[in-house]
């Protein structure tokens, strides 16, 4: 009898504890881009570069952002992280004007770097939101579609094209959360109900090709953005995780030879057969795999520095001159005798940056 009793109370403690975890609001963590913004319809709305253009972009960023933020809070959400996963540029501060996120919104802020694709959340949150995505490397009519790096390399996954809202989705598998919401051009959009068909999708202006796009009115682009994101909280019971079964084969296809030769440093790296081009990395594991991608990148990036800068010397009419000085400056450097002036100190080095998400 006394076993008995143990057993029903351990049950009723359990389904106590359950209704409890089920009746908590959702926290859901607002992860965004920047070019799939509504407004953003030239690269240079993207750019920390460009300050005219980027602060408009700013701009629509935020708007974008809050009408996600206004859908989760419509939704009863009371929990909402956000997180940058744009590279303006901007190492100051985020690309959304932070003093103008509605409540109860906060941003996340580090003082180390981290990745945002796999450590901007924990256990604790529930779903993931992914506002102002663009369509991945290999479309060529998505608006500045690229996949992690403005270099232009097709990045697949067991030979299936990945983007960065499918790179986030496998990332937060991991801890079972699931992506729930995406907003971006309507070439994302074709790639989300491909990969992703559970998705609720905001698609908010429409690609005329990779340079340009053509936004909705800032209404229109709210409603919809504000839309999708209280839709995806409510169908939150039946969302589901991105299920890409290992081992898993990172195949990166670079844009020269000159990258390729240079990724395939990595230990571990292998030529894909049949190309002079593409590079590959396998593992067990999703995040490994993606963390070894990401150092094939970092490889691949002084060769297309170099031809980048070699292309600007030669159209220099100073590009005979300029040669003669790197010229020089390297025999000095063998002889002992050039002078290198330090790097100017950083904001890094003296202490005092904070890490937003992306740079």
């Amino acid at each position: 009898m006394r076993v008995r009793v143990l057993l029903v109370l351990a049950a009723v403690l359990a389904l106590a504890l359950t209704g409890s975890t089920q009746s908590r609001p959702p926290k859901v963590l607002v992860l965004y881009d920047m070019e799939g913004v509504s407004g953003a319809s030239t690269v240079r709305h993207t750019s920390f570069r460009q300050p005219e253009e980027y602060a408009a972009g700013r701009e629509s960023l935020t708007a974008d952002v809050n009408a996600a933020i206004a859908g989760l809070k419509a939704a009863g959400v009371t929990d909402i992280t956000v997180v940058d996963g744009h590279g303006s540029g901007n190492a100051q501060e985020p690309d959304v004007l932070e003093a103008q996120l509605l409540a109860p919104a906060k941003m996340i802020s580090r003082d180390q770097p981290f990745d945002i694709y796999m450590d901007s959340y924990d256990q604790s949150i529930d779903a993931v939101v992914a506002v102002a995505m663009h369509a991945g490397a290999g479309n060529r009519q998505g608006f500045l579609s690229h996949t992690y790096t403005g270099h232009d390399i097709e990045y697949k996954v067991n030979g299936v094209p990945f983007n960065e809202s499918m790179i986030l989705a496998m990332g937060a598998a991991r801890l079972k959360i699931p992506l729930i919401m995406v907003s971006g051009d309507d070439q994302l959009e074709t790639e989300v109900r491909r990969n992703l068909p559970w998705v609720e999708y905001a698609a908010v202006k429409h690609a005329v090709d990779r340079s340009r796009a053509e936004p909705l009115p800032r209404a229109e682009a709210s409603r919809r953005i504000e839309a999708a994101a209280k839709t995806a909280v409510e169908k939150l019971a039946s969302a589901r995780l991105l299920e890409t079964p290992g081992p898993f084969r990172f195949a990166l296809t670079f844009q020269d030879e000159a990258q390729a030769r240079a990724a395939a440093l990595l230990p571990g790296a292998e030529p894909v057969p049949g190309s002079s081009t593409a590079v590959q990395v396998r593992s067990q594991d999703f995040e490994e795999g993606y963390r070894l991608s990401l150092r094939l990148i970092s490889l691949a990036g002084p060769a297309a520095r170099e031809t980048a800068m070699q292309a600007a010397l030669a159209g220099s009419p100073e590009a005979e001159a300029l040669q003669k000085r790197i010229g020089a400056f390297m025999s000095d450097r063998f002889l002992g005798q050039a002078v290198v002036p330090p790097p100017p100190p950083s904001v890094a080095q003296a202490g005092k940056i904070r890490y937003f998400g992306a740079r």
